[in-house]
């Protein structure tokens, strides 16, 4: 059956029909006028949704119901093969079908429905679901192309509208009769709210160089020169953000909406100055400008005040982090941290000096934990009677977490003695304790789960072994051991887009000395110290919990 949240995804993309079908819709798409020979060579061909239903004939069913005839169902291999990439899985797990449905009453457009059976994909690849469900990837405006206008029409999208390449490919059991089917996907710039709609080029037959000029395309917007200023530009708005914390300008603003000299005045600035940073912010999307011309806080901006960790995050980055990248260079030169070349120490050895630091390193890590802990204790299966090791766990936010949704289950929090000396024990849930100590000496025996929680990717491969190794002796055969951490895609050349994984690389190479690593190589590291990686489960700000089994 398919499940209420589906149907509704469903029932409100059937309501999207008209306005794809009307006059003009793609001209108004791409924002500008269309070449003659453009815009009938192109008609609207159907809207695409990814669902989760128990079999593919339950979507079959829907659309009869809802007065749409369905074609044969096909096998998919580009949205399968985008599904694998994104979840680190093989290919041949996926079991993706395509359903065609077209109005009964022969009115213009129809669907394209992606089925991937929920049971299997909640055993490949856990969590895929709900995020699929939260970020629509797969979701698009189908536009069919005359065969000779591909290339044309594919180049305006990209060059004259400035969408952004998103992938593509041939399949060739999609409108077998006609050659199969080739695809390119773009992403349209994004709306009101910040997000970014899908569009889908589909031609009849296989046309190889067109879809190898696409797939060789940058991800990036049109104008080079542009896009470079941009990315030059990149550290100017993380300054905005360090001065907007360290002067209290969330706080000023709290639930209120001000104008510039009441901001001023309240932070003791320079007006002009304050005007001028409060509308690069709302460029940020961190506050809102309305139209009497007062600011007030967007969702986005709200962690910015002092009273939330995340403040605290941007402080570190604003600080210690942000001078210590003045010596990147020296890092690229030598394989050593920019942080040690600035300040004759690695980070981890800086903190157990200074106490400030240290607390506001622990306070900011907050920032990030609330959010993946609590999506943690829902995606894990915890189990009463058990008892959870978490090592490098900080002051036990994350853990904190977990027992408070899992009475039954008891807990260490395993770290050096200056972090555990700063722990708030009166806010502990029972069944929570603190123990100091190395974990590369050794680590707390006798657990039935192992936790590292983004430790790995401060340490060298070598370093990363002492770990993993004492974990395994601390544990018997069966214990599992959760990491979290960021992958990096395990093909090369695999696009990048906006995952986090190889910004915070170079933010380990600047910072800690470690790195960030591809499922692959975590697998092949984790069996070498005696543990095999079962199933990796997505988690909050592009983290990915790794479940794995000691051996």
């Amino acid at each position: 059956m398919l499940d209420i949240e589906d149907e509704r995804r469903l029932r409100d993309l059937i309501g999207r029909l008209d306005g794809l079908t009307a006059a003009g819709s793609f001209a108004q798409l791409l924002g500008s006028p269309v070449d003659p020979g453009i815009a009938d060579a192109v008609r609207f061909d159907h809207a695409a949704l990814l669902v989760f239903p128990d079999t593919v004939s339950d979507v079959r069913d829907f659309l009869a119901a809802s007065g749409f005839v369905a074609g044969p169902s096909v096998p998919s291999r580009v949205v399968r093969a985008r599904l694998a990439e994104r979840y680190q899985v093989p290919e041949e797990e996926l079991e993706v079908t395509i359903v065609h449905g077209r109005p009964s009453d022969g009115a213009p457009g129809g669907l394209e429905i992606f089925v991937l059976p929920r049971e299997a994909a909640d055993v490949v690849a856990p969590g895929l679901v709900a995020q699929e469900r939260a970020t629509g990837e797969e979701s698009h405006a189908g536009w069919l192309v005359a065969p000779e206008r591909l290339e044309q029409t594919r180049r305006t999208c990209r060059h004259l509208s400035s969408m952004i390449p998103d992938g593509g490919g041939y399949n060739p059991f999609d409108d077998r009769d006609s050659g199969g089917r080739s695809v390119v996907y773009f992403k349209t710039g994004p709306d009101g709210g910040g997000r970014r709609s899908r569009i889908e080029l589909t031609a009849h037959g296989h046309h190889a160089e067109v879809l190898a000029a696409h797939l060789s395309e940058p991800a990036r917007s049109a104008g080079e020169h542009k896009a470079l200023l941009s990315i030059l530009s990149g550290h100017w708005a993380a300054r905005a953000l360090h001065v907007a914390v360290e002067i209290g300008l969330a706080d000023a603003l709290g639930d209120e909406h001000l104008g510039a000299p009441d901001v001023a005045a309240a932070v003791d600035c320079d007006p002009l100055a304050i005007a001028r940073l409060l509308r690069y912010l709302a460029r940020l999307e961190v506050v809102r400008e309305r139209e009497n011309g007062t600011f007030e806080l967007t969702e986005r901006g709200k962690p910015l005040r002092s009273e939330d960790p995340f403040s605290g995050l941007i402080q570190l980055y604003g600080t210690e982090f942000y001078d210590a990248w003045s010596e990147f260079p020296a890092a690229v030169q030598t394989g050593r941290t920019a942080f040690s070349h600035r300040y004759g120490v690695e980070h981890f050895d800086y903190f157990s000096t200074e106490p400030e630091t240290s607390h506001r390193f622990n306070r900011s890590m907050q920032a990030v934990t609330r959010l993946v802990a609590e999506e943690l204790s829902r995606s894990y299966p915890f189990v009463d009677g058990t008892t959870v090791v978490d090592i490098g766990g900080g002051n036990g936010t994350l853990l904190r977490t977990v027992l408070e949704d899992h009475v039954g289950v008891t807990g260490v929090v395993f770290d050096r003695s200056h972090v555990v000396d700063a722990a708030e024990p009166e806010r502990l849930p029972g069944g929570l304790r603190f123990v100091a100590g190395d974990f590369f000496a050794e680590v707390p025996g006798g657990a039935d789960t192992y936790l590292l929680s983004r430790v790995l990717h401060d340490w060298n491969d070598e370093d990363c072994d002492r770990i993993l190794r004492n974990c395994r002796r601390a544990c018997a055969s069966g214990a599992r051991l959760l990491v979290l951490e960021r992958l990096l895609p395990d093909r090369p050349g695999a696009p990048f887009d906006t995952d986090l994984a190889a910004p915070w690389d170079l933010q380990m190479l600047a910072i800690t000395g470690g790195q960030e690593r591809s499922r692959g190589e975590y697998d092949k590291m984790m069996y070498a110290n005696g543990f095999r990686v079962d199933s990796v489960i997505p988690m909050p700000v592009d983290l990915k919990l790794l479940v794995a089994t000691a051996l």
